[in-house]
């Protein structure tokens, strides 16, 4: 690997002054990483703020690596796969680099041939089948892992298990690969006796022998087998290993058989801290990398809580991944430390002369220590921004929404309820009679007081308090909570309907599923009954039985009119507008089959779509998937109130069977239409969809969709909760959303940064909107608003003012916002104001040391 052939390729990347490719802050740091790279540097940590462009940066430097005839390893969230692939083929268009590799099965599917199926011609056929549209589907390799030019690889790789000797016949197949390894090594063969193996395990078998051919050859072809830390005793029996010492030992075969890498990318570089983690397993002996590589480590929030996850986050990047440490890093401490300590006080103390001197020092040696790893741009960057906070103040403002006893819907019973909750945390935790308890008043409680794997099963509270505690058992438990009139939730579908009347669209965060599910069905069934009471239409024929108690609970809304008859009348009102709708849309297929069927006989996508526009011999209803196939087609639109037409339908259609489709060969009908039904299951029977939840188990093709669909101002969902874990990396929500609510307090910062970073991002919605708002120049200008929801007085809200002061510490770090916050025009002494620009002008910053010419 030629590391100057790779800095030439990346000064010819910055030398194009267009934005095609990199924006100005962008071609900045790829001049940076060329310099380093001339220097003899081999480890960076790209930081960007979110929203940055942070990826196209890191796709350029594996550019220049493929360019000079090196391979890459990009570790990831398997989640964020697709989008990595995106981004590949901008600088290399014909790019066929795999979905991420998530498993051992997956690692050791890579070996399979068309010959390794046993049994029948059916099953040999089903056997080849699948390995064919798995390599299509960029899953496995054609040639070898070792052959791929850039792998992607999951965060979440190393967490593999094995079985232990005992379990089944020698372990299974899963067992196969190491003892194969070792007896090859000393030139002996390991037999297969076919009996050791249940029939659908035969083909893995064979597969575990090919990778162990694989591995012994280039271990031997690098002469590694007199490595002592290999895999130890090569005489020894590896039948007896337990799992744990099996996969040990196993890491670093498989390291080898994916090949040598000569840069590792390592994007969200922040997690899994740990040294036994499965991100570090994969930094560590999984990666096989070259005597002179590259490491770059890719993040946001390389610091969250602690000042000391710098060393952790820069130990990464630099090797050590292995829990030894490393002195260089290990003096960076004092330094860090130091500056956030004197941040710290200048939030809190009166400035002085000395309070600023020290600062200054504490600035300096804070950025001398770091930046020769870290390099970041933040939006103090980005000349937007930089005009707008100028003239402004702020471009992001964070407002609670605060939840009272003066909030409307926070009842006496509700309140009772919240007292029951505070009390029960103060009592001493280890009694499990108060464990049992805090559980029960969670259940009914239903906000976030406990996760929900813990409320699976409902939860007795026996006769066991005497007293006060059990006078709040009997006030919380003397009624049954009812979610949908949680004041929490009256508060956030307020706000949130506040925005989408006046047509915004807005972002829900939230960490635990059934608060969010009962905020999602009161946004629908608000908007249901509206749609009602105005004479619109509702996607839907009845109220769905899981969805009534919503719709009961919502009907005592005045301002919505619902009929006194309740769901029956609801019912009967969906029912006859759905008959109406439904047959004006009979007629508009009925049209729209005739152009189609009139294009099938000469273009083969037609006649696929013919097969799914059909209709009852009785014409009373439609079909098989069309309603599913409808609203998948009807997300794409750009205006969901234009009449459809044959062609656009059709174009539609196409797009939708592209991206189910691969790159590579053409597939039958067959293939395309099972992955069809496949993908429109997510549209059968959804309910409603002006409010749409995403949690852990959407599938990536729907969370797709939704993404797709929330980037177009004009077609719902208008609000999409996302459950944190799920939707605060990777997703580009930004487009036609600048409203973030943060339904569930978080403890760590860094999340919260991460949750507004989907709509704080290049090309957004709220940069289109301060461009229209400059055409205009009527009213306030534009803002991101984000909106915690907090209930005063408890110990949520405790937990948000935590959350806050470590909020205030991580962007004093990373933002360069080390000054409280204080109004734009307010007078200060002169003294102080030239203090306050001593302490801005020594503030630390990272950014490339040409952006302000790129800018």
């Amino acid at each position: 690997m030629d590391w100057v052939k790779t800095a030439d390729f990346l000064d010819q990347l910055t030398s194009h002054r267009t934005d095609d490719l990199l924006d100005a802050g962008q071609r900045a740091s790829v001049a940076e990483l060329a310099r380093r790279i001339r220097s003899g540097q081999r480890a960076a940590l790209l930081a960007d703020e979110v929203g940055m462009g942070k990826t196209r940066i890191a796709v350029a430097l594996i550019a220049a690596v493929r360019h000079a005839g090196g391979r890459t390893a990009i570790v990831l969230p398997a989640g964020l796969g697709v989008q990595w692939q995106k981004e590949l083929k901008l600088f290399q268009p014909d790019d066929q680099t795999l979905l991420p590799l998530r498993s051992y099965d997956g690692f050791i599917a890579g070996f399979l041939t068309d010959e390794d199926a046993e049994g029948n011609e059916k099953r040999r056929r089903k056997h080849i089948d699948r390995l064919t549209d798995r390599r299509q589907q960029r899953e496995l390799p054609k040639k070898g892992w070792a052959a791929e030019e850039v792998l992607m690889i999951s965060h979440t790789f190393a967490a593999m298990r094995f079985p232990n000797a005992g379990d089944g016949p020698a372990g299974g197949w899963r067992r196969e690969l190491l003892p194969n390894v070792v007896r090859l090594l000393v030139g002996r063969r390991r037999n297969f006796m076919r009996d050791s193996f249940q029939r659908t395990e035969v083909s893995h078998v064979y597969a575990s022998r090919r990778a162990a051919h694989t591995i012994a050859d280039t271990i031997t072809e690098h002469n590694l087998q007199d490595d002592p830390g290999l895999i130890g005793d090569l005489a020894g029996d590896y039948k007896w290993l337990g799992a744990d010492e099996y996969k040990h030992k196993i890491l670093r075969l498989i390291g080898y058989g994916l090949g040598q890498f000569d840069l590792i990318v390592v994007d969200e570089a922040h997690k899994a801290r740990g040294a036994d983690s499965s991100l570090s397993r994969i930094l560590g002996p999984v990666s096989w990398e070259a005597e002179d590589p590259f490491r770059l480590g890719m993040t946001a929030t390389p610091v969250e809580l602690d000042s000391g996850q710098w060393i952790d986050t820069l130990g990464r990047i630099s090797g050590r991944d292995d829990d030894e440490d490393v002195t260089a890093l290990a003096d960076l401490a004092e330094w860090i430390n130091g500056y956030v300590d004197t941040v710290k006080r200048i939030q809190i103390e009166e400035l002085d002369n000395p309070l600023t001197e020290g600062f200054e020092s504490a600035a300096s040696g804070f950025q001398d220590a770091l930046r020769p790893y870290v390099l970041r741009r933040d939006k103090r960057n980005d000349p937007q921004v930089r005009a707008f906070q100028e003239v402004y103040g702020d471009y992001r403002v964070v407002k609670d929404l605060k939840v009272s006893p003066g909030t409307e819907g926070f009842t006496r019973d509700w309140l009772r309820r919240f007292c029951a909750a505070e009390a029960l945390s103060i009592l001493p935790q280890e009694d499990p009679r108060v464990k049992r308890a805090r559980l029960s008043v969670a259940q009914g409680y239903g906000f976030g007081f406990t996760p929900d794997a813990d409320l699976a099963e409902p939860l007795q509270v026996e006769d066991e308090f005497e007293g006060p505690q059990s006078f709040w058992i009997d006030a919380f438990c003397g009624q049954p909570a009812d979610i949908y009139t949680h004041p929490a939730i009256l508060a956030a579908a307020q706000r949130i309907e506040s925005y989408t009347a006046q047509n915004e669209k807005v972002l829900v965060f939230g960490r635990f599923i059934a608060p969010m599910n009962a905020l999602t069905r009161v946004l629908d069934a608000r908007e249901m009954l509206r749609r009602l009471r105005d004479g619109q239409h509702w996607p839907a024929a009845k109220v769905r039985d899981e969805n009534e108690p919503a719709v009961l609970a919502v009907m005592k809304d005045p301002d919505l009119c619902a009929p006194s008859d309740g769901i029956a009348a609801i019912n009967q009102m969906l029912t006859a507008r759905y008959k109406k709708w439904s047959t004006a849309r009979r007629a508009e297929l009925a049209r729209l089959h005739r152009e189609i069927n009139a294009l099938a006989p000469k273009d083969d996508i037609a006649a696929l779509l013919v097969s799914f526009l059909r209709q009852d011999d009785d014409g009373e209803e439609l079909q098989g998937d069309i309603g599913p196939l409808l609203g998948a087609l009807g997300d794409r639109r750009e205006r969901a109130d234009a009449p459809w037409t044959g062609v656009e339908i059709l174009d539609l259609f196409r797009g939708l069977l592209s991206d189910l489709s691969t790159d590579e060969e053409q597939e039958n009908n067959d293939t395309l239409r099972s992955r069809l039904v496949v993908y429109l299951q997510d549209y059968s029977g959804r309910e409603g969809s002006f409010a749409r939840m995403m949690y852990g188990e959407t599938l990536p093709q729907t969370r797709s969709l939704l993404q797709s669909a929330f980037n177009r101002a004009s077609s719902w969902p208008m609000v999409l909760l996302a459950q944190s874990r799920v939707g605060r990396e990777g997703l580009n929500l930004h487009e036609a959303c600048r409203t973030v609510v943060i339904l569930h307090a978080e403890w760590n910062p860094g999340i919260v940064e991460q949750q507004i970073g989907r709509v704080d991002r290049k090309g957004s919605c709220w940069l289109h909107d301060l461009k229209s708002w400059h055409e205009h120049a009527e009213g306030d200008p534009p803002r991101i608003r984000i909106h915690p929801v907090v209930v005063s007085g408890t110990y949520d809200d405790h937990n948000w003012q935590v959350l806050k002061a470590r909020w205030m510490e991580l962007r004093a770090q990373l933002h360069g916002e080390v000054l409280p916050k204080h109004a734009k025009h307010s007078a200060t002494l002169p003294e102080i104001e030239a203090l306050r620009h001593r302490i801005v002008a020594a503030t630390p910053s990272f950014a490339p040391r040409d952006i302000d010419n790129e800018l």
